[in-house]
């Protein structure tokens, strides 16, 4: 079926790479007590009611307890089918700890599945060294991409991971997170972007361009946002960035329309082709939406 392209002024048009949706009445994650408000369901249903865009999506794990990883790859295929969308799915699966091959096999056989991902900014989990690089290229032998979500202070070792598996495809989730609150004049900032550049160099790497709201604390305008994002456009060009909410924890600082108005600024900018690649066509590649 032939894949319409994203306009920028019409988000109806777009796929969101990157979604989260979740019940916590079947999936359990240890941070829903320090984020009581996030503890119920949030479905395809109510991202659309709340002015999610209309095209394909692409479900993100959320961090959930290591024995609902397989659960929620399995949900994520159920709400995926039954919403008649395209969609993939980036599941919870850990390497560099002991029984991954068993888990990326159990969790990997989920309808959708085109990829995995581990919260890693946390600071408390360990993602360098030989074992965790081998278990990257073992993702990438068995097809599937694997997503960081890494403080930006920690991009070092994902340009380190990217040279040391080479045939998989590592996505750098929300820009590396940039030091927003620090702002843009700021030496975090020189540092974020000889970073991200070093990131960028490597063939295999792709980058998320969503969470900007989450990283500076509050809804940024589309001109607070353009430098962080022209920077990581010019680093990896329109052809290895993807469009995603980061939604329902995009709505701990503003709400969705918010986000997803200051991005159709800035893409607005770009060529039509530039635009329909970041924000549809390149998700669409990389994860293997169905």
């Amino acid at each position: 079926m032939t894949i319409p392209a994203a306009r920028a002024s019409e988000p109806a048009t777009w796929t969101d790479a990157h979604l989260h949706v979740w019940d916590a009445a079947v999936l359990s994650a240890p941070w829903f007590a320090q984020a009581p408000q996030f503890a119920g369901r949030f479905d395809l249903a109510r991202y659309a009611a709340e002015g999610g865009v209309g095209g394909g999506v692409v479900f993100v794990e959320a961090d959930m307890a290591a024995a609902d990883r397989a659960r929620e790859a399995e949900l994520f295929a159920e709400w995926g089918a039954a919403s008649g969308r395209r969609f993939a799915t980036i599941a919870g699966i850990e390497p560099g700890v002991a029984g991954f091959a068993d888990e990326r096999e159990s969790v990997a056989r989920a309808r959708g599945v085109s990829g995995a991902r581990r919260v890693l900014h946390g600071g408390d989990i360990p993602f360098a060294g030989e074992r965790f690089a081998a278990d990257l290229r073992a993702l990438g032998a068995a097809g599937l991409s694997f997503d960081f979500c890494v403080r930006w202070t920690d991009l070092a070792v994902v340009e380190s991971c990217a040279r040391e598996a080479p045939e998989t495809t590592l996505v750098l989730d929300h820009l590396g997170h940039p030091p927003l609150r620090a702002g843009w004049s700021s030496p975090e900032r020189a540092d974020w972007q000889r970073l991200v550049a070093r990131v960028a160099a490597c063939e295999n790497a792709r980058v998320k361009w969503s969470a900007m709201f989450e990283n500076a604390g509050r809804a940024i305008t589309a001109d607070e946002a353009r430098p962080w994002f022209e920077w990581c456009l010019a680093c990896f060009g329109a052809s290895r960035t993807m469009w995603g909410s980061n939604w329902p924890v995009c709505f701990a600082n503003a709400r969705l329309a918010q986000w997803i108005d200051a991005s159709a600024t800035l893409a607005g900018a770009l060529s039509p082709d530039e635009q329909s690649a970041i924000l549809g066509g390149n998700a669409v590649r990389v994860h293997r939406i169905l």
